[in-house]
């Protein structure tokens, strides 16, 4: 009887050992699945931004990429004369970037060479607005005189002139406009500082003979005709008009 109590309570401590031993190893892998969850979650938090970064950039990326793509394409197409081609290209670079003075100026300069003088004025405008700029003025101008409107393609040379006094095609231009406005002191002055700039170039010199004369600037006139020869000796109607104004051709 006392070996039956003793086997039986050897048993029973047997089944309590194991029972504990049981919870202690569910506790355990119950306690690692939850720090595994909550390590996963931490991870997780952190690789968010990341993720968010790598899937942002190559957008970024392909919009300048596409822009700069079509705006070479604009220029290799208005290198081509395919000024039609080249206006699109220009007009999808401005729909990403409005403001870009560069794609801006290109299309105002194709719209120029496709006579579409009023959307050339639009961009133009748009862009002395952006800066005051010798070369947005002058072509502004060219715009302005093309359509007719000869005083306000006058003052827009003028403004390029303020800014940049240098090239000799400027004051030519500006010459022309008041040569059509009968300006004939504005004219011959503008076609003065041209020739200066541009000292061998006998179309100016041509231009001040005209005006000279009708001037009564006997004088000037003859100095003119004298720079002509010095340039082409054997232009008869240069020797013509220094021999009418006193000068020895030879």
């Amino acid at each position: 009887m006392i070996w039956f109590v003793i086997k039986l309570l050897i048993l029973i401590a047997g089944l309590i050992f194991l029972s504990v031993i049981f919870v202690r190893r569910l506790f355990l892998v119950l306690t690692e699945k939850k720090m595994q969850a909550k390590l996963l979650k931490e991870e997780t938090a952190k690789m968010e931004p990341v993720v968010e970064q790598v899937i942002a950039m190559p957008q970024v990326v392909s919009k300048t990429t596409d822009t700069r793509l079509l705006f070479k394409k604009g220029e290799v197409a208005f290198s081509k004369r395919d000024y039609d081609s080249a206006q699109r290209y220009f007009v999808k670079v401005l729909e990403v970037d409005e403001g870009h003075p560069e794609t801006n100026l290109q299309l105002g300069l194709t719209y120029l060479k496709q006579k579409n003088f009023p959307k050339a004025e639009f961009v133009f405008h748009k862009l002395v607005n952006l800066k005051k700029d010798p070369v947005y003025y002058s072509n502004l101008g060219l715009a302005l005189y093309s359509q007719g409107r000869l005083l306000e393609a006058a003052e827009a040379y003028e403004n390029a002139l303020s800014l940049d006094n240098k090239r000799a095609a400027r004051f030519a231009s500006l010459a022309q406009i008041y040569r059509e406005l009968n300006n004939d002191e504005k004219a011959a002055l503008n076609f003065e500082k041209a020739s200066k700039k541009s000292p061998r170039n006998t179309e100016y010199l041509w231009a001040l003979t005209e005006y000279y004369r009708k001037l009564g600037r006997e004088e000037d006139l003859l100095n003119t005709a004298k720079k002509i020869l010095e340039l082409d000796p054997y232009n008869e109607d240069a020797r013509k008009m220094a021999g009418e104004t006193g000068a020895n051709p030879t």
